[in-house]
């Protein structure tokens, strides 16, 4: 069972975000890993929370527009338990390569970005994408964004989408203490560890399916 949830701000993007690419421009940070660990795509690479102010402001903006317009019972805990779900699946979807089922989860565009990473993760990364729910031990919202053109038009049809970012942490070794802080997990648990970041999104003009659009996992 999901363990601990921790919630972070995220900066406002002004821009629209209707494509794979621009939406993980929203992670586009510098990574802080070394060079030789496994990944499923070599950016973005989030492992920490953001403490910045802007970004709890962008945060609480995206936040506050979404409850008030589209979903008054919205909340972090039940946004960050429900991707874990996705998560979880879009990993063994991933691992077992079932890319039919992963596009009823996850963007077309990634499923085909994933389909053709897949043949270069390493046996060790594959593992680990079999994880189970029970091990994952921290999760937190890295990310909310409220982006579109003339978002303000809420008349406009199809023009907002709404991007939440999560990452996870999932211990692959009984190692791992389930009370590790991140920076433990970072550290000296890095090895035993499988790191998940997924973007998931929704069109809010007319309200549409959660979708994946973009993900990553590296160890």
């Amino acid at each position: 069972m999901l363990r601990r949830s921790l919630q972070s701000g995220i900066a406002l993007s002004q821009n629209a975000v209707h494509t794979v690419t621009a939406a993980t421009t929203v992670l586009d940070v510098n990574p802080i890993l070394p060079t030789n660990r496994a990944y499923i795509f070599d950016t973005p690479h989030v492992t920490v929370p953001t403490f910045e102010m802007s970004r709890r402001l962008g945060n609480l903006f995206s936040q506050s527009f979404y409850t008030l317009f589209y979903e008054r019972n919205f909340s972090v805990e039940s946004l960050v338990h429900g991707a874990n779900k996705g998560i979880h699946s879009m990993a063994h979807f991933l691992a077992d390569e079932k890319w039919d089922q992963m596009e009823n989860l996850v963007a077309k565009e990634t499923v085909d970005g994933m389909r053709v990473a897949r043949a270069g993760i390493s046996k060790r990364l594959e593992d680990g994408l079999r994880f189970s729910p029970d091990d994952i031990l921290i999760s937190f919202l890295h990310s909310s964004v409220i982006s579109g053109r003339d978002v303000l038009k809420l008349s406009n049809s199809r023009n907002i989408g709404i991007y939440f970012t999560v990452v996870s942490f999932v211990r692959l070794s009984e190692k791992v203490p389930e009370n590790a802080s991140i920076a433990e997990l970072n550290g000296k648990f890095k090895n035993d560890v499988l790191v998940c970041n997924a973007t998931f999104s929704r069109v809010l003009n007319p309200l549409g399916v959660w979708k994946i659009t973009s993900g990553n996992f590296f160890l």
